[in-house]
């Protein structure tokens, strides 16, 4: 056996949720691929993230200072002393392989597979690579990507899928969501709102602003996912036909009601998105790094999955000029859901990792 791998999974919900999805395959499959063990490195402050709170291995828990600030000068030596322990626990550890998911947290896993000559392999899920992919490319082994790249960045690598939680995966791959949408008939639409787990007070606010439409509140349902923090302030905003939750745990229940979703760009909620089939207007976060939310949802439109609104207020007017154009169109819905599907990959996680440690490319 060549010892242990290491997934450095730490920061946002977007690097967190594929890294545990490879941990779920290489937890039962390590030993298939020469390897003893794996395990996850992720922050402190990622410890009540809900893939976290009961993980398919043993995490690693660590702290590293952010960069920014006055702390730049003095970095180098805010970040030597918990690297030095890094190195200490993944000798102890036998770590002999490390996988990244990008982000600033996954600095000292990556120093330490370059320090001591280990494999490196590469996650990035967006379209626009992080900083962490670009810097450290040429030291890895193999990048797996979730969607292609844009042009302007040349980076060797496989695109293959956002890997994604067993729990998420939905036990049918079919887009029964739309296929019970007639026209002529006065079905209703279930539109799924996904501001985050941070909450987006601009979706919140445009979706109560659509439905004082009459049209589109006799037509369209809406669940709202507020994210914690926004709770009570949309609760309190919103009508009686608004289903309005904080936080779900367990998203394929909603993933399974919904025809349609509303949400932020991110690769994470776009993958999972793809693979149940749904249909999307995607409205990115603005300020997003590298802008690379703007450049994930125009990759869906493009290919006819989803539609795009660039905005930064709450006006709700592109948002009512697409789910009137829908009311009673509902074949676009079930042509962007067959678009959607076709763009997944359900079997991200296990083909990212047999393409990390076996010989073929």
């Amino acid at each position: 056996m060549n010892g242990s791998i290491i997934i450095a999974a730490g920061g946002t919900g977007g690097h967190i949720s594929p890294g545990v999805a490879l941990a779920e395959v290489l937890s039962e499959k390590a030993n298939a691929f020469g390897y003893e063990s794996v395990y996850i490195h992720s922050l402190v402050r990622n410890q009540n993230n809900p893939d976290l709170l009961n993980p398919p291995c043993q995490v690693i828990w660590h702290n590293i200072p952010q960069l920014g600030g006055l702390k730049t000068i003095v970095y180098p030596f805010l970040f030597l002393f918990p690297f030095i322990k890094t190195i200490l626990l993944f000798r102890k550890l036998k770590i002999n392989a490390v996988i990244g998911m990008g982000g600033y947290s996954s600095l000292p896993a990556i120093l330490y597979a370059i320090l001591f000559r280990k494999p490196l392999y590469l996650c990035e899920q967006n379209c626009v690579p992080g900083k962490i992919t670009r810097v450290f490319s040429k030291f890895a082994k193999k990048i797996a990507f979730s969607f292609p790249i844009v042009d302007s960045i040349q980076i060797p690598g496989k695109i293959i899928g956002n890997p994604i939680r067993k729990r998420v995966i939905p036990e049918h791959m079919n887009i029964r969501q739309n296929e019970n949408l007639n026209e002529g008939k006065k079905n209703t639409i279930n539109v799924l709102v996904l501001g985050g787990s941070q909450g987006a007070r601009q979706l919140n606010q445009m979706i109560l602003k659509t439905m004082e439409n009459a049209e589109i509140a006799s037509k369209y349902k809406f669940r709202l996912l507020t994210g914690t923090n926004l709770y009570d302030e949309t609760k309190q905003k919103a009508n009686d036909g608004t289903e309005i939750i904080s936080y779900a745990n367990d998203m394929k229940p909603n993933y399974e009601w919904a025809n349609l979703v509303v949400a932020r760009s991110g690769a994470g909620v776009v993958a999972e998105c793809l693979v149940f089939g749904l249909p999307m207007i995607l409205i990115p976060y603005p300020f997003a790094a590298d802008n690379h939310q703007k450049a994930n949802a125009e990759y869906l439109e493009k290919h006819g999955a989803a539609v795009t609104i660039h905005s930064t207020s709450d006006d709700p007017t592109p948002l009512v000029k697409f789910l009137l154009s829908w009311k009673d169109h509902s074949e676009v819905l079930r042509e962007m859901g067959h678009i959607s599907l076709a763009l997944s990959n359900v079997n991200a996680a296990y083909q990212t990792v047999s393409y990390f440690f076996s010989d073929s490319n």
